[in-house]
């Protein structure tokens, strides 16, 4: 086998993500920097817990109200009834993404846990994607909107209730 051959071989195994535990966040990111990033939270076990409407506006009413009071700035959204997909940037806040997230998710926990009697109803986590380019940006938005009819939910995305993107938020960052 030739060098060339062999550096193809081990190229492909490097950059295979498959079969491979993949860490939640890229190392040395500043996750505070005024840029988009794809995030996906999963209710904890898949759980179909946003499949109401009651249930969809409590998380979509505690997501914009958690952008609002920490200066995040959300461009596109779609909850689905067993995760979250949001693009979402620190916008004019210092804070990091995790801060977000921790407290969003411990808000609409709290809000559940009083009215649901359920003691946790997010993974853990979640994954992460920083957007870096403009054609990127729009693939992705795509992608988020489109989950409902990949899913089979409806047929077209705009007649999905629990999903919206934000021109003059996306404005910004193309």
């Amino acid at each position: 086998m030739g060098a060339l051959q062999q550096m193809k071989i081990n190229s492909n195994e490097k950059y295979k993500t498959w079969g491979k535990s993949r860490s939640n966040r890229l190392p040395n990111y500043d996750y505070s920097k005024d840029r988009p990033v794809h995030v996906t939270v999963c209710t904890d076990s898949k759980e179909n817990i946003f499949d109401s409407e009651v249930n969809a506006k409590i998380v979509i009413d505690e997501l914009f109200k958690t952008a609002k009071d920490l200066r995040f700035r959300i461009l596109c959204y779609c909850l689905m009834p067993d995760h979250l997909h949001i693009i979402v940037s620190p916008g004019k806040s210092t804070l990091s993404l995790s801060k977000f997230l921790n407290i969003f998710k411990g808000r609409t926990t709290a809000i559940f846990r009083e009215r649901k009697d359920l003691k946790k109803i997010w993974q853990g986590s979640a994954f992460d994607h920083v957007i870096r380019t403009e054609e990127n940006l729009k693939g992705v938005i795509e992608y988020i909107r489109n989950n409902p009819v990949r899913k089979g939910i409806v047929e077209n995305a705009d007649d999905y209730p629990y999903s919206e993107s934000f021109d003059v938020e996306i404005r910004r960052y193309i």
